[in-house]
């Protein structure tokens, strides 16, 4: 039976934003009293469930090697963070540390420092959300989205040229920063152990995940093994051999790694319908409903797949933004390093359990995107909808969004899709593989997936812009070139 993962966080601190402490002195003026500590440097530092009204600040280590800081002092001026912001972290049985901070005011622009010092440093810092349902003060939404990032964690630079590439396209494209970034699964090679995910994700973007929430989905080398694990439970996580890329984590935590380092919702805790475990959720920023699905251990049992499938269903009915986007790691469509018409040894099993039985859902219940990683490429589909079969099966005249001309429409000019589709329905979705964040490798038979508009062997990552009525999707090269890119409005 299907057993939730429900991370504990009795005696996080709950402050209210915007305190601060006075002090009268002996003429009657008010003076401020500001946290007196000393910031620390943490080797890992990210934010996790920021919302609207809150945020939890995760660290771990002292890259100076003193003491490790046990509170965060946080406020709306970087040079006057108040004493009475001053909240003691929990730290968890593998030694991360983690604050809550709620009470925040939506939209707002909140400095932080680890260790509690009076003041912040300019790279410290956490913009809230909008309230639920509305937009950023300049109206759009920027998301970024990397898959299979963490092979360049292993000694390659590829990740880094990644990032970069984004960094020079959001310099050129209004100096927008991220909002979000969401990573497709495979985040850390070869086995998804504590120390690989330091090289690969902490130690790549330090300075993005101090000031960016990040929301993982699970890939099949989160679960050890070299990536053929076949498991449906955590409690199954392995490490082959005995190299120094560490091994199981301890317990009373999970001995699975990446569920140890995030924290993610399970009760709803940033919108969405609560999912009772941490390996699949789903929140809301701004008028977007993001869901990250478990293609790796709950899609391999049955019961755990039904209950992933419901609640699912459920959550999709539940809300009402205007944009909805999946993430998860297989993906339905693919001829790059993996095949989508082969089980690959039942290794590559949730690849067709994505395509027959989810896909339906995606497109019955309102989905507008899907993003998997897995395969390294970069492929995008049509707008399409009823393909849960081999590429073989794909037919564009029935399934794909036409033009003018009744054939595919691209997505691109005057070709822009709709979100209601010509059909007078929301039943499309664009699916597009993003497993190029760290490695492109090669093609297999059959290239390019019949179902895909645009597919090529390019190292890079996917970039979201959304407002409210207009969503455009940008695959970014390293050099910050915009290679795809389509359109979709309401």
């Amino acid at each position: 039976m299907f057993k939730p993962i429900i991370p504990v966080l009795a005696g996080i601190g709950l402050v209210a934003a915007g305190c601060s402490d006075n002090n009268n002195d002996n003429d009657g003026i008010t003076v401020a009293i500001n946290c007196s500590g000393t910031q620390v440097t943490p080797e890992r530092l990210f934010l996790q469930q920021l919302g609207f009204d809150r945020v939890i600040i995760k660290w771990r280590g002292n890259v100076d090697g003193g003491p490790e800081a046990d509170n965060v002092c946080f406020g709306t001026d970087m040079a006057a963070l108040p004493a009475s912001s001053k909240t003691q972290a929990t730290v968890t049985a593998t030694g991360h540390s983690e604050v809550l901070l709620t009470g925040l005011q939506p939209g707002t622009t909140y400095y932080y420092s680890v260790g509690g010092a009076g003041s912040a440093s300019d790279t410290h810092y956490f913009h809230t959300a909008p309230a639920v349902g509305e937009l950023p003060a300049d109206g759009n939404t920027r998301i970024w989205i990397v898959g299979d990032s963490g092979v360049g964690g292993t000694g390659d630079p590829e990740a880094g040229y990644v990032r970069d590439g984004f960094m020079t396209f959001a310099s050129n494209n209004g100096d927008e920063a991220a909002d979000l970034f969401l990573m497709l699964g495979d985040n850390a090679y070869n086995q998804g152990t504590d120390m690989e995910h330091q090289a690969a994700i902490f130690d790549v973007y330090t300075d993005l995940l101090a000031t960016t929430p990040v929301w993982p989905t699970i890939g099949n080398h989160e679960m050890g093994s070299f990536g053929t694990s076949m498991a449906s439970s955590p409690d199954d996580y392995a490490v082959i051999g005995n190299g120094n890329s560490g091994g199981p984590d301890p317990a009373p935590d999970s001995p699975m790694p990446y569920l140890n380092i995030f924290t993610l919702p399970t009760s709803g805790e940033v919108g969405g319908l609560p999912s009772g475990t941490e390996q699949y959720y789903s929140f809301d920023y701004a008028n977007i409903h993001i869901v990250s699905l478990d293609s790796q251990l709950s899609i391999r049992d049955d019961d755990n797949r039904a209950a992933m499938m419901q609640w699912l269903k459920d959550d999709l009915m539940s809300h009402s933004q205007d944009w909805t986007i999946v993430i998860y790691h297989h993906p339905p469509y693919t001829k790059g390093s993996h095949d989508s018409d082969k089980e690959l040894g039942g290794i590559d099993q949730p690849i067709f359990a994505i395509r027959e039985e989810f896909t339906p859902i995606f497109e019955q219940y309102g989905v507008d995107l899907a993003y998997a990683g897995h395969s390294h490429i970069y492929e995008r589909s049509y707008y399409i909808n009823g393909n849960t079969g081999l590429s073989t099966t794909f037919d564009a005249a029935t399934m794909a969004e036409l033009n003018d001309d009744d054939q595919p429409a691209s997505g691109q000019g005057n070709e822009a899709y709709t979100q209601i589709a010509r059909n007078g329905m929301d039943d499309k979705v664009v699916y597009t593989v993003a497993g190029n964040g760290g490695k492109v490798t090669y093609t297999t038979e059959g290239f390019p997936h019949p179902a895909n508009f645009f597919s090529q062997l390019e190292l890079g990552s996917v970039v979201l812009d959304i407002d409210e009525n207009r969503l455009q999707a940008s695959f970014v090269d390293v050099n910050g070139a915009v290679l795809d890119y389509f359109v979709m409005t309401r």
